[in-house]
């Protein structure tokens, strides 16, 4: 039974959690879709790491009383998990940060490459964003995460390949590269707590000749997936797989 939600208000408690009364707006309609009555006890996450569980007392027309019961605060994984994925057609992008936010991804950098789609305006931006955010928040609660994966702005290649320079892990994905991604996870030490990974994935077509050889500028390791060509999507989600497993 559902009875996580996500909540935009930041609670305050002033030291004092149980037995304190609280009014939500952000999470009534998602609760009244649950057919969630007065006694019901669920779970609320700010997405930064604080888990309440409270008891409904009072369901209004666009507010929700709840009474606290405890609150856990977790601390995020030093370890962090970015991944730089191309733009691409609308409905599939949406879906793939969907399912990346369901792993232990850290962050998802939209890029802007050669073959990649184009956003027009800030106005196309911004609803983008504000839909990726919730696309994130939404997949936090369906994993039972402790914290929502940041979905940042998009950004040209080469200025991704900056913020990318200083990671100890940094990988490109690349369909005839010699080294394989499994070959270079089994090679490399991840016991080291704080450790920063990144992975570029290309567009439909791949990056062009001229981004891969930028690539080697910043200092990117090229890897070869597997023996078959992947879509954006597919390679996503294989890419973020083997990392998980192999850094843990």
């Amino acid at each position: 039974m559902h009875n996580r939600f996500f909540i935009e208000e930041k609670i305050e408690t002033n030291g004092k959690i149980a037995g304190k009364k609280i009014v939500l707006e952000s999470v009534t309609s998602h609760i009244k879709a649950f057919r969630k009555q007065p006694g019901s006890k669920i779970f609320l996450y700010d997405g930064a790491g604080t888990v309440f569980s409270a008891i409904i007392t009072d369901i209004s027309k666009r507010s929700t009383v709840l009474e606290l019961l405890s609150a856990d605060i977790y601390i995020e994984d030093a370890r962090k998990m970015n991944v730089f994925l191309p733009l691409i057609t609308s409905h599939v992008m949406d879906q793939l940060i969907a399912r990346l936010c369901e792993l232990e991804t850290t962050a998802v950098i939209p890029i802007i490459t050669e073959r990649s789609i184009v956003l027009k305006n800030r106005k196309e931006i911004d609803s983008k964003m504000s839909k990726w955010d919730k696309i994130s928040k939404g997949a936090m609660i369906i994993a039972g995460k402790n914290f929502s994966t940041v979905i940042k702005e998009p950004i040209l290649l080469e200025e991704a390949f900056k913020s990318a320079y200083n990671y100890e892990v940094k990988l490109i994905a690349v369909p005839n590269a010699d080294l394989y991604l499994r070959k270079y996870l089994e090679s490399f030490d991840f016991s080291k707590k704080d450790i920063s990974v990144g992975i570029f994935i290309g567009p439909e077509g791949d990056f062009s000749q001229s981004e891969l050889e930028l690539s080697k500028k910043y200092g990117l390791t090229a890897v070869k997936l597997t023996d078959y060509i992947m879509s954006t999507f597919t390679a996503s989600i294989y890419s973020v797989s083997n990392l998980i497993c192999y850094s843990h």
